[in-house]
């Protein structure tokens, strides 16, 4: 039966009707994604623009930047940066009046990780205030144990060098020590320096005071744990010129970058170390992406958020009283180069562009600025260009959808129709009962129809075949069988040794027609076993020992060997109808090997699959021949026997079962034949 033209086929109509949806939203999503990639490179150059120029108008307040950054200074931390307190800490060596500032901790820890120490700086009135949180496991006290050293310059410009090191938690006194150039004091004064040593489970805070009077605007601490001996410090105790530096905020800066900041944009300027010495401006992560987005439906919203673009660099947050900035774009100026990043903040929608450009003078880099902006005015621009898009689309979607479903109205009646003819041509119980009229449209449907119409004439023509095969093959199994009834009453009237001869001859008649049947009835009885098995996992190894020696006893004047590899071979499938392959394999090796050649029967392991075949030595198989078909048999001559050709049929059947396969071959000695099946050891899990 020819197949219908493409242009008949229900495909190609229902692609004409699809096409018109398929062009307008994909060309505007088009649009609006290269809008979206202009826009952005031109807002990362101007964010880069003002960045550099910026730094160009900090190149005059060289004054408030004392540092240059040298290689990999922005992760030493060898600089304090001094917070303002809204209120005096109550010196309890507890941290929860510090919650505020949990952002701007410096954080140093050790190669191991074993010792970690937080540290922040405040002042308020003319006091300083130093929080020290240390994350040690074993904390020892008294002479010998974990101390904390501070360094400073006093008024006088003098090193002064204190030490912590308390007998018990508790208040403490800093004690003051030899300063680094001179001889060491034997009786340690007491200091001003006082706070409160407060044990945790993780280690230890401190919770010091200091009078602001006493240093000048460079401070060091040591954090040492006698236990490991291991020393964290924000930088070194001596010489006077190598301790870390005080830094503020400088308001003057602020000014600056006031009136240099353009509209909803922040702007950091930091030292050499990544702390901050101005900021102005804001970001607004939390704005909606149009004016009209509030009155819009929420499933409309989180359609457009799906579809536009966010594409970030890293997921991370500056909160506005950030006072250190060590991310990428920052260290990478303090290097010398200008640099950027795209960075999603964990709350918010909006995507945060960033650029970043050293601040640079005749001794080197003296600090970096960092310009910050929200995509939001990019996706703004978006956001209106979808929600016109989508009303269009809306409206294309509309129109359509009313002729696609009268259009499958149509096409769900003709199929039901179909359904109907078919259900009226058969019986309940699976006869042909009448005939079915094709359609003549010429689409799929009416070549279906048309098909069904065929196929049902030539189930009635093969079922009639069968009532009438089943008619001639009781009349030839009568035949025979009416022989031996007769034989056998002609047996009862002759004499004696006649007798025994007929009744000989009937018995095996009749046991021939009976293995006849049993044969027939050997794929059905398959079929059923294969229905009902319940895999298992076994040794195929150990089964293939015992059924050897079984088959030996069975077959004794046959030489039978066994040849693996492996002691032990795991399989997971039925073994009784493995047993059933393995019988038929060697049943038909046997009934074809010369006498006195060898069987041999064996397993092997090839990857994933189990490889197990029998071989023996005797005529080739014929070219061409499919040995696997049910019926096949190439025995010539009378044999004892009736053979069927069902042997490795139902070989086939079983290893089709376990998702393997089998075939047979000629081995490279002509004279040799091989029958392998293949199995996946685990066929059925």
């Amino acid at each position: 039966m020819s197949r219908p033209r493409f242009w008949h086929r229900v495909r190609f109509k229902l692609l004409l009707v699809s096409f018109t949806l398929l062009g307008i939203p994909w060309a505007g999503y088009r649009f609006i994604q290269e809008t979206e990639h202009f826009l952005r490179d031109a807002q990362d150059q101007a964010l880069q623009t003002t960045a550099n120029s910026v730094a160009n108008v900090m190149h005059g307040y060289e004054g408030l930047f004392p540092e240059v950054a040298r290689p990999g200074s922005v992760l030493t931390f060898r600089n304090l940066f001094l917070h303002p307190l809204e209120k005096a800490p109550q010196l309890d060596g507890y941290r929860d009046e510090w919650a505020q500032h949990e952002n701007n901790f410096i954080v140093l820890r050790s190669v191991d990780d074993r010792l970690e120490a937080r540290i922040l700086l405040g002042q308020h009135g003319r006091y300083l205030y130093l929080l020290l949180g240390v994350k040690d496991p074993a904390v020892s006290y008294g002479e010998g144990g974990d101390a904390v050293d501070l360094a400073f310059i006093d008024q006088d410009a003098k090193l002064q060098h204190y030490r912590i090191q308390p007998e018990a938690p508790g208040w403490v006194v800093a004690r003051n020590l030899r300063e680094a150039e001179s001889p060491a004091d034997e009786h340690p004064r007491e200091t001003p320096i006082r706070g409160e040593w407060q044990s945790r489970a993780e280690g230890y805070s401190l919770e010091l005071r200091l009078p602001r009077a006493i240093l000048q605007d460079r401070l060091s601490l040591r954090v040492f744990d006698s236990q490991s001996r291991q020393v964290l410090a924000s930088g070194r105790l001596y010489p006077a010129a190598a301790l870390g530096r005080i830094v503020e905020h400088a308001t003057q800066l602020d000014e600056i970058l006031a009136d240099v900041t353009p509209p909803a944009t922040r702007v950091w300027v930091t030292d050499h170390q990544g702390l901050v010495l101005a900021k102005a401006g804001r970001i607004d992560v939390d704005a909606p992406l149009s004016a009209d987005q509030p009155r819009m439906p929420w499933f409309i919203q989180e359609l457009i958020l799906a579809v536009l673009p966010r594409d970030a660099d890293a997921v991370a947050d500056l909160s506005d009283d950030q006072t250190h900035l060590f991310i990428a774009p920052v260290v990478e100026a303090l290097s010398g180069r200008p640099a950027s990043l795209r960075r999603q903040p964990p709350r918010g929608k909006a995507v945060v562009v960033s650029a970043a450009a050293p601040i640079r003078s005749s001794a080197g880099v003296r600090g970096a600025v960092l310009v910050e902006q929200t995509t939001n005015a990019i996706l703004s621009i978006q956001n209106l260009a979808l929600q016109r898009l989508f009303g269009v689309t809306l409206l294309f979607f509309a129109v359509t959808s009313l002729g696609l479903l009268a259009f499958a109205s149509l096409l769900a009646s003709r199929i039901t129709q179909l359904r109907d003819k078919v259900e009226a041509a058969v019986s309940h119980d699976g006869r042909i009962i009448g005939g079915m009229q094709p359609e003549s449209s010429h689409d799929e449907i009416g070549d279906l129809s048309r098909s069904f119409a065929s196929v049902l004439d030539r189930l009635h023509d093969y079922t009639h075949y069968l009532e009438a095969m089943a008619s001639r093959l009781t009349h030839e199994l009568r035949t025979p069988l009416a022989v031996v009834r007769s034989s056998l009453e002609n047996a009862a009237q002759c004499g004696d040794n006649e007798q025994a001869t007929y009744l000989d001859r009937a018995r095996h008649g009749t046991e021939r027609l009976e293995k006849i049947l049993q044969r027939l009835r050997e794929a059905t009885g398959l079929e059923q076993a294969l229905r009902q098995a319940e895999p298992t996992t076994f040794d195929l190894i150990g089964l293939l020992r015992l059924q050897t020696e079984e088959l030996r006893g069975l077959y004794p004047t046959v030489d039978l060997q066994l040849q693996t590899a492996a002691s032990e071979l795991t399989l997971h499938g039925v073994p009784d109808l493995i047993s059933q392959a393995i019988d038929k394999l060697v049943s038909n090796a046997v009934d074809f090997h010369q006498p006195g050649s060898p069987v041999l029967i064996q397993c092997a392991r090839d990857g994933d699959e189990v490889m197990l075949s029998v071989t023996d030595t005797g005529s080739p198989l014929p070219a061409g021949a499919d040995v696997f078909q049910s019926m096949y048999s190439e025995r010539t001559g009378r044999q004892a026997e009736p053979h069927l050709g069902l042997g490795l049929y139902l070989v086939r059947l079983i290893s089709e079962f376990h998702r393997g396969s089998v075939s047979a071959e000629n081995t490279d000695d002509a004279a040799q034949v091989r029958v392998t099946m293949r199995l996946p050891r685990t066929c059925l899990s």
